[in-house]
């Protein structure tokens, strides 16, 4: 595992995030990639299906009136294996209106020599924060 190329990863997902475009964030993505939230599983089975729920969940935050400020304000990479590794990244949004929150989600990072993808996420954290401030969001 080379810690530094996935530090640049991680900060590089925080960037796209930062960016609020969804194939920035779909350019993380190896596929299939599988999303664990509070026991539900999700897939992108390709990028086409990266980029359109991507910029669903983006669209959602529209609507709902948080906005997409939304910051990785720390990381941690624990290395699994010599190409693995569990990527902790801490997220921060700064609604448009009222007060933010922060939320830890784990994503598992896969090395190759040609380059490197998450391959999952678990957002029980992230979801949890959201629906108890927004129990409608995924409604809207």
């Amino acid at each position: 595992m080379d810690m530094d190329r996935a530090k640049d990863f991680c900060r590089s997902y925080g960037d796209a995030m930062a960016s609020g475009k969804a194939g920035a964030l779909a350019d993380h993505y190896g596929f299939p990639y599988v999303s664990f939230t509070g026991g539900y599983i999700s897939r992108f089975e390709d990028r086409a299906d990266a980029d359109a729920m991507v910029q669903a969940h983006l669209d959602r935050f529209q609507r709902s009136g948080l906005g997409l400020d939304i910051r990785l304000a720390d990381y941690r990479v624990e290395p699994v294996s010599g190409t693995g590794a569990l990527c902790h990244l801490r997220w921060e949004i700064h609604p448009e209106k009222g007060e933010g929150w922060a939320w830890d989600n784990v994503y598992g990072l896969r090395q190759t020599a040609d380059g490197q993808h998450f391959e999952f996420n678990v957002s029980d954290n992230e979801f949890g924060e959201l629906l108890a401030r927004y129990p409608d969001f995924m409604s809207v």
